[in-house]
């Protein structure tokens, strides 16, 4: 960030933004509704994606976030009245997304809820209860009354009859599971740190104090949307978008950063608990992340090439330092030129594609993804419209992006065209 840059601070995003110009945005209140029901590491703050869907849609228009993460896109379009759709390879972030945006009959979740609490409470541990199989061993990573009160948190949702209302408890449990392991809280890398041992938090406590709070926000959010829009969340690899050409009316994203996060593996706690997803499969998925530094060492051997000069030349710098490192950046701006074209194919025309994106160093050279993003959508046939930042706050994970150790601390929000 330029020292002589002016930040304007602001609570909601204007309609009317000067080109280039950065932003500090209120971040109070982000986890009004279902916002907040489990954090996910680098997601939107609600005012981006709620600045696109009023700049750029009407009432039951169609909105795309094709990288929906644990769904704030879905969210703000249910408030605002919008349809929905997202595509999203995370088992868990679908989760998530599903159970933030689907509306439950008050009447029942109190019911359930009042059940649940009961059981949970009277419940005695059994050694026959269900735990999860976590290597090298259960204990290195949860405290033995850790482990046994999450099975009988476990053991109780898996009781639960209704389905929507299961996941939500399930949700929730996903939730607390590194806040009570032994693993440091805000790292992307899952560890325990000998210099700062984490103290014991009692999960039953923390797990009602949370299933309580986030129940009244469903509830809240049930009674606020409307039963006349919908969402739908899709599963996807190869960057396709099962949509028809010309069905969209806007999109609105934040692709994964660059070498920054393997998503499925710092929440490798969360899916051993949840216990519903297959591991092998899950392994698989780890290679189909877009910007995963998780690659085989003969993808290495492939000198990789995009259709962009400029792309191409940091590469070969990057390359000079490290094989993995230039083969990571090439092969997410490949991936990037793939989600761009079907964005572009399924997008109204005269409707806007915006997307959200930080800039980043690898091995000493800066990669300026908003500029560059600019020549590969040009090529896909978008046209720039704007651009303008934010500084970000309340991060969840540390992620080292700016050199050893430091963070990027400004994310670009850039808008296209068709």
């Amino acid at each position: 960030m330029k020292k002589d840059k002016k930040v304007i601070n602001i609570r909601e995003i204007p309609n009317e933004l000067e080109r280039g110009v950065l932003l500090s945005i209120n971040s109070n209140n982000i986890n009004l509704f279902t916002h907040g029901i489990h954090k996910y590491p680098a997601k939107f703050i609600p005012q981006i994606p709620r600045w696109g869907i009023k700049q750029f849609t009407r009432l039951g228009d169609k909105v795309l976030d094709p990288f929906c993460g644990s769904g704030t896109t879905l969210v703000e379009s249910l408030l605002l009245r919008r349809n929905a759709y997202a595509l999203e390879i995370s088992p868990l972030a679908r989760l998530i997304s599903k159970v933030k945006i689907t509306k439950i009959n008050d009447i029942l979740l109190e019911k359930e809820h009042l059940k649940l609490v009961k059981k949970i409470k009277k419940d005695k541990w059994s050694s026959f209860y269900w735990k999860p199989n976590l290597e090298p061993n259960l204990s290195k990573w949860f405290k033995t009354k850790v482990v046994r009160k999450l099975s009988i948190i476990k053991k109780n949702i898996e009781e639960i009859e209704d389905q929507d209302i299961k996941d939500f408890y399930t949700v929730i449990f996903s939730s607390i599971i590194r806040k009570v392991s032994n693993a440091e809280n805000q790292s992307q890398k899952v560890y325990i740190s000998s210099r700062f041992p984490k103290k014991y938090v009692d999960p039953i406590e923390i797990f009602l104090r949370n299933a309580d709070r986030q129940k009244e926000r469903l509830i809240e959010f049930s009674n606020f949307i409307s039963g006349n829009n919908f969402v739908k969340i899709v599963e996807t690899q190869n960057f396709k978008i099962n949509l028809e050409s010309n069905s969209i009316d806007f999109i609105i994203t934040s692709p994964p950063y660059i070498n920054a996060i393997d998503y499925i593996n710092v929440q490798k706690l969360e899916y051993a608990w949840i216990d519903r997803f297959d591991t092998i499969k899950l392994n698989k998925l780890r290679n189909y992340q877009m910007g995963s530094g998780k690659i085989e060492t003969s993808e290495l051997q492939q000198n990789l090439k995009t259709v962009i000069k400029s792309i191409d030349k940091i590469a070969r710098k990057i390359r000079n330092k490290s094989k993995k490192h230039s083969y990571i950046l090439t092969k997410f701006y490949i991936d990037l030129e793939k989600h761009l074209k079907e964005a572009y194919r399924v997008l109204k025309i005269n409707k806007r594609y915006c997307i959200v994106i930080g800039n980043n160093v690898i091995k000493g050279e800066f990669i300026p993804n908003n500029l560059l993003i600019k020549d590969l959508a040009k090529r896909v046939g978008f046209k720039f419209e704007n651009e303008f930042s934010y500084l970000i706050k309340n991060r969840l994970l540390r992620i080292p992006r700016q050199g050893r150790g430091g963070d990027i601390n400004i994310d670009n929000v850039i808008v296209f065209k068709k």
